[in-house]
């Protein structure tokens, strides 16, 4: 397998002409050092950071097209930030900000005509 190549399309090509940042660029390519090596073909862990917390991601072994779409929909785990490297406390971070944005919404579609209310004359 021409692991160099791949590396290059996926992390310089396809996705590296977003990075801006240098540091961006060496994360990118350190991400894929870890994932795209020979380890992919036996199973291994695509969750990197998840080491002894009983939540793991292996890579599937080779299926046939509709058995892939099945372990996808069936078996892949939910996303939680202990597959990012983040403390699990962050998801509570991140829905309480999406929450507050919501609600922040809300309240700016609401309509604010100022003849609505009491004292308003009725419309019959």
């Amino acid at each position: 397998m021409p692991w160099d190549d791949l590396k290059y399309i996926f992390g310089a090509i396809m996705y590296g002409g977003h990075i801006v940042d240098d540091w961006d660029r060496v994360f990118c390519m350190s991400f894929l050092d870890n994932l795209m090596n020979e380890q992919l073909f036996e199973e291994a862990n695509m969750f990197p950071f998840c080491e002894g917390k009983n939540y793991a991601f292996k890579c599937p072994p080779s299926l046939a097209y509709d058995k892939y779409k099945e372990y996808i929909t069936e078996e892949m785990p939910a996303e939680s930030p202990l597959a990012f490297g983040m403390h699990p406390n962050a998801e509570i971070d991140f829905r309480t900000t999406l929450c507050n944005n919501l609600f922040k919404t809300l309240v700016e579609l609401q309509p604010k005509d100022a003849s609505v209310g009491e004292g308003a004359g009725d419309t019959i």
